[in-house]
């Protein structure tokens, strides 16, 4: 378990009252910068799944860039953002995006070429990390890649989720999956205006 500030787990529960609430700290309205530098260096493929979407600022800049993406998560309200941003967006060809929890992956029948965990990971309990991963292996192809962008134990400021090592989430992930990448960027929210410390890890599934 992680020792610095945020080392809680969040629950479903959470989610549905801050969307009720209006309470959405990490909600910018906007693509995470490391979402665009990922593009930009060619690393998406479709199909994709953005898991955890949240209201959508990360799927529809990917369709806006003329791949199939399809978003999920488990609030309703996040969806009904994300589906209403798609619309007025006007893409020819929109994100889809699904009510589904990512703990339960496993048996879903997706399947993806990659996968972007913006901000998710670092939201669930080390029990239920084994669930999560199962659920990934199933869903992303050969080859695929996995994004995760995560706060990094260097964030000390509240609000916010667990704070992560690199080796907290590389070593989640084990036979099967290589690590690529491990950068130091930062998570950009609306509480801290020069952003908050994250990693940016990339996994390359066989």
């Amino acid at each position: 378990m992680e020792t610095t500030p945020g080392n809680r787990a969040v629950s479903h529960g959470e989610f549905f009252e801050r969307y009720e609430k209006g309470d959405l700290p990490w909600q910018i309205d906007r693509p995470q910068p490391e979402v665009l530098r990922l593009i930009d260096e060619g690393k998406f493929a479709s199909p994709i799944l953005d898991l955890g979407c949240g209201a959508g600022d990360n799927a529809w800049e990917l369709a806006r860039r003329g791949y199939r993406v399809l978003g999920m998560d488990v609030v309703p309200e996040a969806l009904r953002r994300a589906r209403e941003k798609a619309v007025k967006a006007g893409f020819s060809q929109p994100p889809e995006f699904l009510l589904g929890d990512a703990l339960k992956l496993e048996d879903s029948g997706l399947e993806a070429e990659t996968i972007l965990d913006c901000a998710l990971f670092h939201i669930f309990e080390d029990e239920e990390r084994p669930a999560y991963v199962r659920g990934l292996e199933a869903v992303l192809s050969l080859g695929g890649r996995l994004h995760i962008l995560s706060f990094s134990e260097l964030e000390t400021r509240e609000p916010g989720p667990r704070r992560l090592h690199r080796e907290s989430i590389a070593g989640a992930f084990g036979k099967g999956w290589t690590l690529e990448e491990a950068v130091r960027c930062r998570y950009w929210d609306r509480v801290r205006p020069d952003g908050a410390h994250a990693w940016r890890v990339t996994f390359r599934k066989g």
